[in-house]
């Protein structure tokens, strides 16, 4: 009797193991977080890199501590897959998408530094939804693709992050507010994410290697 095999509930079914660990969850909560501490470390960096160096600088060390921490604690716990041919065709849209995304980011930056030359300044409310319009498509998409819901929460708390950064900007000054605005919801990712890893931890321990008698 041939058993009938759902491969697309397969592949959903590694998508989400591929993210119910939570360990992105805390990293992309790690990198928020850190930005809330730009004013305090940033100004230690060369200007006027300082605002480009300290997102770099926390980004790489956020995918240093996922590949220790996938290589040392996840594998050891539920092993190595590799990708059939359903898998490899989401990594491709992922990559199409997010390369759409840097591309269109790069345009924006572009046109707001010619707005800046030509006096045509974008500000306030307006640029916020601007950067609303360019950026929470990605983590829509990103959820859908990779099967992780938690992205769509996640992409609205960093929206929020930027938007009370704006709303506050007249009102505190740059050292409390970046904290603030940056610092909460960049924590409250990080916990979401670790209330998942510790449950990861607990449902999928080291398993015991045998000892063999002689």
């Amino acid at each position: 009797m041939t058993e009938f095999v759902d491969l697309k509930k397969i592949e959903k079914d590694i998508l989400k193991m591929g993210h119910q660990h939570g360990l992105f969850d805390m990293m992309i909560g790690f990198i928020v977080f850190g930005m809330g501490l730009g004013p305090i470390f940033r100004e230690s960096l060369p200007s006027p890199y300082r605002y480009f160096l300290w997102p770099l600088i926390l980004v790489i060390i956020a995918c240093l501590l996922i590949f220790i921490s996938v290589k040392y604690v996840i594998q050891p716990r539920v092993g190595i897959f590799k990708p059939g041919a359903s898998l490899k065709s989401t990594g491709k849209k992922l990559l199409i998408v997010t390369t759409v995304q840097f591309i269109t980011h790069i345009i924006f930056i572009i046109l707001v530094g010619i707005g800046n030359i030509t006096g045509i300044h974008l500000e306030g409310i307006l640029f916020i939804l601007i950067i609303g319009l360019f950026f929470m498509p990605l983590f829509v998409i990103l959820a859908f693709l990779l099967k992780y819901p938690r992205l769509y929460f996640i992409g609205m708390l960093i929206w929020l992050a930027i938007f009370i950064n704006e709303l506050m900007y007249d009102a505190i000054d740059y050292r409390v507010r970046w904290p603030i605005s940056y610092g909460i919801p960049g924590a409250i990712i990080f916990f979401m994410g670790l209330v998942f890893f510790i449950r990861f931890l607990r449902k999928y321990p080291l398993p015991k290697k045998e000892v063999t008698k002689i």
